[in-house]
């Protein structure tokens, strides 16, 4: 900067507060900025880089679960040895365009998110990312600007916003797949394909490297033929990342703990809200989930979660306000670590809003302008949110676990999902446990027709009661 641009910048900065300068206090003020400006200028924030993927090629598998091939092979031995994985394409691979689902995105990582490199740590081979939702911002996997994508199970949508990674297990086009979970990415896609979806405890999985929707909701995690697999995924990405203070301090669950334990003795509750909200044909097979378990040794009794009802609103409010703040900032979010490089904020800053989906646009501009309009509405949603806390945490004094439906309903038809109404409901039985931090774990489960979830929530950092009851269930049949 010019020496009046900083006298000019420092004056706003100034005003932004509420403070009034002298004349002296202006100049001195201007040359700290100066200076510090000049130290700062020696450091390259595009410094780091990770060896690239090679082979990078567009998806074109029949589903449009891929957005790009890559071959990013793994170490030589590790817990995922053997196994070929993709990534949503809002998580960084060096050499991989990532494009978050949107045109209007411009954008290729020189570096790995961090779940990548555990990924490859851990012996997994990195084979291509996938299609998302636009921005992670819709349910339904209509949303992303290359195209729609199928589901290999049923005849309706495949869920979002992991719908590509959904998709992509399904298929068995992959061995496993990273989602990222704001209102119930990971585990709605989960639900429609009729594939396992985990998604952790918030904060035990590190998010440098991945493009955040709501950094107090975002989540990352697998998607998975099974819950063995899941587990196994999901225990290589655990755990602290220098680059993502959320993460520092918290323990580190091991779901794998959970793969040979007995929940024989266990008890769990069984969400009455949620089997009350569920079509016919999903609270059905989750009653007979139900039924089985307790064949198994475990006590399932009906419990209540008051306030359940109106999280999946809370959710969204949360969410509109984070998402446009953080694009307002240029992808920016401070203190939480969770970004990128220099570069992925000049790409968010030279966004052609022009070339953003018709959803996005829309949710930007209302989102904003309800920020703006509604006073203490984020504070709010908040206190609603803490006080729903407190509820679950109180049911699992007295459960291990609940029990409810994934989705209140199987997958919607393309198109079906048009009005906010629709898309609340598609999170109404997800979005609560984003907002609490619980895990929560999404099982397949027979039923006529389309496949059905049925998802087990646990206490935080208690993966492994999860686990353990996810493998019980698909044991059930």
């Amino acid at each position: 900067m010019t020496d009046d641009d900083l006298a000019a910048a420092v004056e706003a900065a100034a005003a932004t507060y509420g403070i009034t300068l002298s004349a002296e206090e202006r100049a001195g003020y201007a040359l700290e900025a100066e200076v510090t400006e000049d130290l700062l200028g020696d450091l390259d924030p595009t410094a780091f880089e990770s060896a690239a993927a090679a082979d990078v090629a567009p998806g074109g598998d029949e589903y449009n679960a891929f957005r790009y091939r890559c071959d990013l092979p793994g170490a030589d031995t590790g817990s995922l040895s053997g196994m070929e994985v993709a990534v949503k394409d809002n998580i960084a691979v060096a050499g991989v365009p990532m494009t978050c689902g949107s045109a209007a995105v411009d954008f290729e990582p020189g570096y790995h998110a961090a779940v990548v490199e555990r990924l490859v740590g851990a012996g997994a081979a990195l084979v291509g990312t996938t299609n998302m939702d636009e921005f992670a911002y819709y349910t339904t996997g209509e949303t992303c600007a290359h195209g729609p994508v199928e589901n290999p199970n049923a005849d309706g949508v495949p869920g979002g916003s992991s719908s590509g990674s959904g998709a992509a297990v399904a298929a068995g086009l992959v061995d496993a797949a990273l989602g990222t979970d704001t209102g119930g990415s990971v585990r709605i896609p989960a639900s429609f394909c009729g594939v396992v979806g985990l998604k952790p405890t918030f904060r035990t999985v590190p998010r440098f490297g991945f493009a955040d929707l709501a950094s107090s909701l975002d989540h990352i995690g697998p998607l998975a033929p099974d819950v063995e697999t899941a587990a196994r995924v999901l225990g290589a990405l655990n755990g602290p990342d220098h680059r993502d203070p959320s993460t520092h301090g918290t323990p580190v669950p091991d779901p794998t703990e959970g793969l040979d334990a007995d929940p024989a003795g266990s008890r769990v509750g069984l969400v009455t809200e949620a089997q009350d909200g569920a079509d016919d044909t999903v609270a059905t097979a989750v009653a007979g989930v139900a039924d089985r378990l307790a064949d198994a040794g475990v006590t399932v009794e009906t419990v209540s979660l008051p306030g359940f009802d109106t999280q999946p609103l809370v959710n969204s409010a949360v969410t509109a306000t984070e998402f446009t703040t953080l694009l307002a900032q240029a992808g920016q979010d401070y203190g939480v670590g969770t970004g990128y490089s220099d570069t992925w904020r000049a790409a968010v800053a030279g966004l052609d809003a022009d070339e953003l989906g018709e959803n996005v646009r829309g949710r930007l501009v209302v989102g904003r302008a309800l920020a703006a309009a509604t006073e203490g509405g984020y504070v709010a949603a908040q206190n609603a949110r803490h006080e729903f806390h407190a509820t679950v945490e109180g049911r699992l004094e007295d459960y291990d676990a609940l029990l409810l439906s994934t989705t209140p309903m199987t997958a919607p038809d393309f198109g079906e999902v048009s009005e906010d109404t629709d898309l609340l409901r598609t999170i109404a039985h997800t979005s609560p446990f984003n907002l609490t931090g619980h895990p929560a774990l999404s099982v397949p489960v027979a039923a006529d027709g389309a496949p059905v979830g049925c998802q087990v929530v646990a206490d935080w950092y208690d993966e492994a009661t999860a686990v353990a009851l996810g493998r019980a269930i698909e044991a059930s049949g």
